[in-house]
């Protein structure tokens, strides 16, 4: 856990250097005319929308699709065999409690660092670090956990561990799939808004289990058969490559942003500018 909020922490500096360069900012301060104190921000960043909150929230809902991906790509649970800390059932296994704990926190916040990213209208680049620093992220939370207790396990003919117990191929099919259902939550924010926001639940699931299959396949089926090792190695780097293919699509197709120009922004008509105004407010937070 420690590991991954240093590198959601990172991630943060990396998209948002203001943030991380606040302590040295100069800027004129004016003084509240009644209090004779430094007035609030008047450009404070606000989600005027409830987007942001439905994706945090689907994040649980992916409880779900995870255990199925679990199943067939070759990660056991530890199971208490408990009746009053089950969960659920899926194909035999039991689902303690506590995975819930385990997936959500992960998934909701990189899906809520990417939104604000895109809200942010940071750079192409920047999105693909993002990407990358999710990766990373995903390494330092799961091999930490791998070596605690046997809480979980890769099992079967897994390929590119690299560093000991976490195939890597992992990261590149989850940070990939996650990406997706955040990406269509943004491209249609407007839409999303207000009560339909609750359809995200639905959304994020849905996009999340049919991008790590998409990704996936290849792998999942060479950690099911005896193959030799050249082909399961290779099955590994031919979905981390459906993955980037997958994260190139949607920056393409979904967010209208050419993948390799890496120094250019979201073009956005003064229409749309607009609407992002509005859902991420000028106006000082009220006290």
């Amino acid at each position: 856990m420690t590991g991954l909020a240093l590198s959601a922490g990172f991630a943060l500096c990396v998209l948002m250097p203001d943030i991380a360069l606040a302590q040295n900012a100069h800027a004129h301060v004016v003084l509240d005319p009644n209090f004779r104190t430094p007035a609030p921000p008047n450009e404070g960043l606000r989600f005027r929308s409830t987007v942001p909150f439905a994706i945090v929230m689907a994040g649980a809902a992916c409880v779900f699709p995870e255990s199925v991906d679990n199943y067939l790509a070759g990660c056991f649970w530890s199971q208490s065999h408990d009746p009053n800390k089950l969960f659920y059932f899926l194909m035999g296994r039991e689902f303690d409690y506590y995975t819930i704990a385990m997936w959500w926190p992960f998934g909701a916040l990189l899906g809520y660092i990417f939104y604000a990213a895109l809200m942010r209208n940071v750079k192409t680049g920047a999105l693909w670090t993002a990407f990358a620093l999710s990766g990373l992220a995903d390494i330092m939370f799961e091999e930490t956990l791998l070596r605690y207790g046997g809480i979980y396990t890769y099992f079967g003919h897994q390929p590119l561990v690299l560093l000991g117990y976490f195939p890597w191929w992992w990261l590149f099919a989850n940070v990939a799939a996650l990406y997706l259902s955040v990406a269509i939550a943004y491209r249609f924010r407007e839409w999303f808004n207000g009560w339909k926001s609750v359809l995200i639940l639905a959304l994020m699931p849905l996009c999340y289990i049919g991008g790590f299959a998409f990704s996936g396949l290849p792998t999942i089926y060479a950690i099911q058969g005896n193959f030799s090792p050249f082909v399961t190695q290779a099955a590994g780097i031919l979905t981390c490559i459906l993955a980037l293919i997958q994260v190139v699509g949607i920056l393409y197709l979904i967010l209208g942003r050419k993948p390799l120009a890496f120094a250019e922004r979201e073009a956005i008509s003064n229409g749309s500018a607009q609407n992002r105004r509005a859902q991420i407010g000028a106006a000082a937070p009220q006290f």
